[in-house]
């Protein structure tokens, strides 16, 4: 992660000295400005190899790099006009924005269509499932014991497990 983020700043750095519109300070106002921002900010090369990767694998790679440059720098966490853009289509954290952000430059360096309606809807059937597992398990004692025994029987598989592992190995 920490070689993403080093590749990140120097291609930060190359972009400037090379005269391109990029700045450390520049903070996109909405999607389209955002990919093209990316757009800018990577080198052909790197667009190519992107290119070459599933989508999953691209945003798992880039969820702690790239994503959090996104999220720190483009005032996602500070309620800045990106997250504002994003606030206005229902979307409100800075992980699903920066995902979104993320799968859309990689679906734009693919020639496919951003389907952004399909991604907000996945972020907001997320929360909305979360809410109602908070709700219930704040407000539904039988169903909260039983989502503490399924848990508490993995976690368990799951030591028994490692002991296994280890015992053999020692």
């Amino acid at each position: 992660m920490k070689i993403q983020n080093l590749i990140l700043a120097l291609i930060l750095i190359t972009n400037q000295l090379s005269g391109q519109d990029v700045t450390k300070d520049y903070k996109p106002k909405n999607l389209d400005e955002a990919i093209q921002q990316l757009d800018i900010l990577f080198p052909d090369s790197t667009k190519q190899n992107i290119s070459k990767m599933e989508e999953r694998e691209f945003l798992g790679n880039s969820h702690m790099s790239t994503g959090m440059w996104i999220r720190n720098n483009w005032g996602l966490w500070k309620g800045g006009e990106l997250s504002n853009f994003f606030n206005g289509l229902g979307i409100y954290h800075p992980d699903d924005m920066s995902a979104i952000i993320l799968t859309s430059f990689y679906r734009h360096i693919r020639n496919r269509d951003y389907d952004l309606a399909d991604q907000i809807k996945y972020y907001q059937e997320y929360w909305k499932k979360e809410q109602e597992h908070e709700y219930k398990m704040k407000n539904d004692t039988a169903y909260a014991s039983k989502f503490e025994r399924e848990n508490d029987s993995i976690y368990k598989e799951h030591l028994k497990y490692l002991t296994s592992v280890t015992t053999t190995y020692l």
